[in-house]
């Protein structure tokens, strides 16, 4: 056998990656099992055929869902952007998002709140830190936090959801502005 076709015999699947986070959710619930998830995807980031596997060759752009495991109601979705774009900071409501760079990569912006929240429309925000996600690395976002991404052109990434965050009243914010808004998601149109 060819060191190649062992690599890809050995590469790690979506279905090991669905087994060891429900055992890593049902063994840790909170940050901890998060945290995990985290780790598992950057294990299956390295797969080179998770795509073509899941979504043929070559991949279409477009958001779609590879997976979801009705029993920790953790969501496996693929998103795949023809056209460089972004998202203004916001959080996931009450879903935690692990995001993992398959290809390209991912400007993030991790930001703070300042103020309290108690003012209706109003808030405060800094950037607290950047990354920047490449192809292989994950970065876990635990419930609340409030995050930014821009991308290029003919990236893809994966964003693990515990939840669907597309039915979810979710906050986005305009930090020029120091406004906030609530946005239910389940209104909005579901990108292609």
């Amino acid at each position: 056998m060819s060191l190649q076709a062992e690599t890809l015999e050995q590469a790690y699947s979506l279905e090991q990656f669905v087994a060891d986070t429900r055992r890593s959710l049902k063994n840790k619930p909170g940050p901890e099992g998060v945290e995990e998830v985290r780790q598992h995807l950057e294990q299956l980031l390295r797969n080179p055929n998770l795509l073509r596997d899941h979504l043929g060759e070559p991949a279409p752009f477009g958001t779609h869902c590879i997976h979801h495991d009705p029993e920790t109601d953790v969501y496996v979705l693929v998103h795949g952007r023809e056209k460089a774009g972004g998202a203004s900071p916001h959080d996931h409501g009450p879903c935690w998002v692990v995001y993992g760079q398959y290809t390209n990569h991912t400007d993030m912006q991790i930001w703070q709140r300042l103020d309290d929240g108690r003012k209706d429309g109003y808030a405060d925000l800094k950037v607290g830190r950047e990354v920047k996600l490449l192809p292989g690395n994950a970065i876990a976002m635990q419930r609340g936090y409030i995050h930014s991404i821009a991308y290029p052109d003919r990236s893809f990434f994966l964003r693990i959801t515990g939840g669907d965050v597309e039915k979810q009243k979710t906050l986005r914010f305009a930090p020029d502005q120091k406004r906030v808004t609530v946005e239910d998601r389940a209104l909005r149109a579901r990108p292609e």
